[in-house]
């Protein structure tokens, strides 16, 4: 529990050390003259102080081992004050310099130093002050009693060391709490930068990205639309119609870009009580995106039996299959269908969409769930989109209390959505009639 400086950092110990070097260095002149005035032998002089010269050597040589470096000028402080005490036979004042050499011994925050302290001054006024009593003590009466003012002395010392001690808990402990805040405080900030610069490298990249994705079908529309316009008399009724029917496909495709921006800027509904057919939600969506071309003809392989409800509302399980669906057309191979089926457990329905195309790799198939998110999001992608379809998916089926994964072995690719079952359905599922057939495949085909 007591401190042993462990709180200084390097720099800031070696600093203090070098504080407490140079005052211990700084006595050796002080010394000399004290000697020089009140008449001392210069050898014994040269003698003791040659010695707080030795330790002071001591102290800075062993200063890359801290505590060797403190024994040693904490011995050497101590030594001056003995030797000052000595010099002026034992004034008052000049026992003072005691205390006063342990508040600067304070700057190591190490109690290990002030026990050094302690046993110090008993030695020096104890058996010193048998030995040799006018050396330590200036009158007769404390000179009769060494060792009881050894001990008086050494109690100041020992108190005056507890106060220090007491001193570096409090003020360690509120430095402790200081760092602890600023370190939160600066993480904090780092945390608040770090997601300024992804706000912003997201804003960049949906500019970028919707900017592609509006452009597009944009062209389209215009250039559809001038041709109508400039050429409508000249031009035969299948002719128009094609263009009339261009325009819809390409109008429908922005609507749908919008829908799915603004499903992931607003918080999905919730409505836990709300149950829908997905059957008929499946037909709905594979209608809302027949209109959207990808590449070569695909077809929709819808497996779900009527009367499939699940726990989520209607609007919301169109948007889920329209994205699993649409997601799927667009990395299925060539010539390959999409397969959407449904099934019924004892608390669960399970909705899946596979398809066979581009494989997911280990490490993406959670990324993809993310906003603005491909597999592939490099600039030269072969497929558009602006990466929402999939989050939307994860949104909309967490709000109503489900789950979604996927499941990529090898080019198989398989997106299962677990939903809850309705619950007049979940008591009657032993008697559906369903149960154990092969349910009716519907075939839908997107040119």
């Amino acid at each position: 529990m007591l401190p042993r400086g462990g709180l200084l950092d390097p720099r800031t110990w070696q600093v203090r050390h070098r504080i407490l070097l140079v005052l211990l260095v700084a006595h050796v002149p002080a010394l000399l003259l004290v000697g020089r005035a009140t008449g001392q032998p210069p050898a014994m002089l040269t003698a003791e102080v040659g010695a707080v010269v030795a330790l002071a050597a001591i102290g800075a040589l062993a200063a890359r081992r801290r505590l060797l470096a403190c024994i040693a000028v904490t011995t050497g402080l101590m030594t001056c004050s003995a030797i000052l005490v000595d010099l002026t036979g034992g004034l008052i004042p000049a026992n003072v310099h005691f205390f006063v050499m342990l508040g600067f011994i304070a700057l190591y925050q190490d109690w290990r130093p002030y026990l050094l302290a302690v046993g110090f001054v008993v030695l020096t006024h104890g058996v010193i002050g048998v030995l040799a009593p006018q050396a330590v003590y200036g009158d007769a009466v404390t000179g009769s009693s060494p060792w009881a003012w050894a001990a008086l002395h050494a109690a100041f010392v020992v108190i005056a060391c507890a106060g220090q001690i007491a001193f570096w808990r409090t003020s360690e402990r509120e430095q402790a709490r200081s760092r602890e805040h600023y370190r939160e405080l600066y993480e904090g900030e780092r945390a608040v930068a770090e997601r300024l610069r992804q706000a912003e490298q997201l804003k960049s990249q949906l500019i970028a990205v919707v900017s592609h994705e509006f452009r597009t079908p944009l062209t389209s529309i215009l250039g559809f639309a001038q041709t109508l316009s400039a050429r409508i008399s000249d031009l035969e009724q299948d002719t128009a119609l094609v263009c009339a029917d261009q325009i819809e496909r390409q109008a429908r495709r922005l609507a749908r870009v919008v829908s799915n921006l603004m499903a992931a800027s607003c918080d999905a509904p919730a409505d836990r009580g709300a149950v829908a057919d997905l059957a008929a939600a499946t037909a709905a969506a594979v209608g809302d995106i027949a209109g959207i071309v990808h590449g070569a003809s695909r077809r929709v392989d819808v497996a779900i039996p009527p009367g499939t409800e699940a726990l989520i509302g209607h609007d919301a399980a169109r948007q889920v299959v329209g994205n699993l669906v649409d997601n799927a057309l667009k990395f299925a191979d060539a010539g390959s269908s999409v397969r959407v089926s449904a099934r019924r457990t004892a608390d669960a329905v399970v909705l899946e969409v596979a398809d066979v195309g581009t494989p997911i790799a280990a490490e993406d198939r959670a990324r993809i769930f993310d906003a603005f998110v491909q597999a592939d999001s490099s600039d030269t992608r072969r497929h558009g989109g602006i990466g929402l379809g999939l989050h939307i998916v994860r949104k909309l089926v967490t709000a109503h209390g489900g789950t979604v994964d996927v499941e990529a072995d090898g080019p198989r690719v398989v997106f299962r959505v677990t939903l809850g079952v309705a619950p007049h359905r979940a008591v009657r599922i032993a008697a559906d009639p369903l149960a154990g057939r092969v349910p009716h495949v519907h075939h839908a085909t997107l040119a």
